[in-house]
């Protein structure tokens, strides 16, 4: 700062003149350039094909060998029957002595959910693993081929298929002697609880009060990668590779590269999103296709929601995918994809273990930031985060303006330089007030918990109940004379204006670190209202920018996305069905992002309450 307003030099740089002078100018050129540039980066000029950055890998001289087996009609037949007969548990036992029938050591492993709201809860549940020793190395790194438990009569389609392809590779690898790291069968139950119960008990991470996750009877040394199994029918049509997982972490490309090429080679056709890879020649055509997948790719990450259980491995450094059969009735009644048998898929699992099992360090070679646009392309974070500057840019220019102009101000008036430095840090104080209000109301849940015979002496649900206080919190705040803006000076409204753009713009930029889809849609959306109210000087006109500013409270902008959701969705329903529906699910993701919180780690509410809600909260008490 002290570069720019030097009272050493007799003349001001042409810098300090452009950004005092035509900041607005340059922002919006600033803004119209990003969304210039966004668009740029999904055409077939400026995507980059995907390649493999570890040599190591060798998918192509993976020379696969598993075939058709008899067994895997076999054990697929005798799991159907026996879940048949259990249809609400999983079939522990029975896995463990199949596993233990054909040379692995089958492990049970139990854990126990203590439902963290509302009234008291246990869920118990059961995993069932099992361990192949490397007969090359002495279980210094591990590979983990999973997959969730579902049987026919569950919800989501039945998992039995993948569970057979499981054991048939668990039989095809025990008989091979080149496996330089050891595998890990795991089937999970429960879901996301039984994998992140196993996960917490393998790393032996500190107990909560929440999941007890029990221990392991065996173990192996670090895991490298995971490969999560989703197969639902014997006869594949396309191969779904799923990758985003919780908060939005990816796994490192290379994986990803691996996977698409394997099934490629072996006739199964790979998808990201629902699309292959466009292989028309129609320029138009193609950009759409990645334009298209590229959007469906960010909203799916900026959900923060994992797509799969592979999701949960990310935050243990572990790379991770999902790999879900789509049947010929599910696969959008393609005419051009041509089914596989399920020994295929077989065959392509075994060639991606094949190539991890040639891995000679951690992956490091490729990418962990980046979007696909489809299976054979991708845009790395060298290039998306150019737009993401280019919008979050005139943030910071406008707090320049601002600071300079008041300086320029009281250079005008003969006034000493400490006295607008004092004002800049008289600012700071409210800053700090907004963030100890956003982390009291990130410790909301857990208070509302602690009391809840007071919502349980009035038959209220905890969902209803965080809900509402919420929102009544937000409006006593918003609208509380206390914290309300009272301007006692032109030079005092500035600097807050100045120190709420600098800090909004900090928020925004670190978090497109960890996901850039989430901060790229927070920043399209309030980077130009933000701009507009510390722009307007009158301050009847900035009132009138309440209502866009209120929409962009980040409960509101839950609500608005599940409307628009449901929308476009049920279009021909009426208006006010809409509505309703739309806040009911507002109150299921609220508590499911909080259950995510206390049982996964996922720090969305978090991020919510005590930062992205303190940033907008300094905007709204300046209008």
């Amino acid at each position: 700062m002290g570069l720019l307003t030097d009272d050493k030099s007799s003349e001001e740089s042409g810098i300090v003149k452009l950004l005092r002078n035509h900041a607005n100018k340059v922002s919006f050129l600033c803004f119209t350039s990003a969304i210039i540039v966004a668009a740029a980066l999904v055409t077939e000029n400026y995507v980059d094909t995907t390649y493999f950055s570890d040599n190591a890998l060798l998918p192509g001289l993976v020379n696969r060998e598993f075939t058709n087996q008899p067994y895997l009609k076999d054990v697929l037949t005798r799991l159907r029957k026996v879940a048949k007969s259990r249809p609400n548990e999983l079939v522990a036992d029975w896995l463990v002595n199949e596993f233990n029938s054909i040379g692995l050591h089958g492990y049970e492993h139990n854990f126990t959910l203590h439902y963290p709201f509302g009234k008291e809860q246990v869920i118990k549940g059961n995993n069932v693993y099992a361990i192949l020793r490397a007969s090359r190395a002495q279980s210094t790194e591990a590979l983990v081929i999973s997959s969730p438990y579902r049987a026919s009569n569950n919800v989501y389609g039945q998992t039995l298929p993948g569970i057979a392809l499981m054991l048939s590779l668990a039989k095809y690898f025990s008989s091979k002697n080149y496996l330089a790291k050891d595998l890990i069968f795991l089937v999970c139950d429960k879901e996301y609880i039984g994998f992140q119960a196993w996960l917490d008990a393998y790393h032996e991470v500190d107990r909560s009060s929440v999941l007890d996750y029990g221990y392991l009877e065996a173990k192996s040394g670090p895991i490298q990668a995971a490969v999560n199994l989703q197969v639902y029918e014997e006869d594949i049509a396309r191969l779904e590779v799923k990758i985003e997982g919780l908060n939005g972490q990816l796994p490192n490309l290379d994986l990803f590269n691996v996977a698409v090429e394997l099934a490629t080679r072996e006739s199964i056709t790979p998808t990201f999103h629902g699309k292959s890879h466009p292989f028309s020649a129609d320029f138009y055509e193609v950009s759409k296709d990645y334009a298209l997948t590229t959007a469906s790719m960010m909203i799916s990450q900026a959900k923060t929601i994992p797509t799969g259980a592979h999701g949960l491995f990310h935050k243990y450094a572990i790379q991770a995918i999902t790999l879900e059969g789509i049947g010929k009735v599910a696969a959008n009644q393609r005419k051009d994809y041509l089914s596989a048998p399920l020994f295929q898929v077989g065959r392509v699992i075994e060639g991606i273990f094949r190539s991890l099992n040639n891995l000679l360090e951690r992956f490091n070679r490729s990418y962990w930031f980046y979007l696909l646009p489809s299976t054979r392309r991708y845009i790395s974070i060298g290039y998306y985060m150019i737009p993401f500057g280019l919008m979050a840019l005139p943030l910071l220019f406008k707090a320049l303006n601002i600071y300079l102009t008041m300086k320029k101000v009281d250079q005008d008036k003969s006034e000493q330089d400490s006295t607008q430095v004092e004002s800049l840090w008289n600012a700071l104080p409210f800053n700090f007030y907004c963030h100890v209000l956003g982390f009291l109301i990130a410790s909301l849940p857990a208070l509302i918990q602690r009391y809840s015979w007071l919502y349980h002496d009035y038959n209220l649900k905890f969902k209803d109940t965080i809900y509402y206080t919420l929102i009544s919190t937000s409006l006593l705040l918003m609208f509380n004379p206390i914290f309300r803006w009272k301007q006692k000076s032109e030079e005092q409204l500035k600097a807050r204006q100045c120190v709420a753009l600098i800090n909004l713009a900090l928020i925004l930029s670190c978090l497109s670190l960890l996901n850039i889809s989430l901060a790229l849609f927070l920043t399209v959306l309030i980077v130009p209202v933000t701009y507009l109210c510390v722009s307007i000087s009158n301050s009847i006109l900035r009132k009138l920018l309440a209502p866009f500013i209120l929409l962009l409270h980040p409960l509101s902008i839950g609500y608005l996305c599940i409307l628009v959701v449901s929308f476009l969705v049920h279009h021909e329903t009426d208006p006010m069905v809409h509505l309703a529906r739309s806040a009911e699910s507002h109150k299921s993701y609220l508590l499911k992002y909080l259950e995510d919180w206390y049982i996964h780690g996922n720090w969305t509410f978090f991020f919510g309450s005590a930062l992205f809600f303190p940033a907008w909260f300094q905007i709204w008490s300046i209008i």
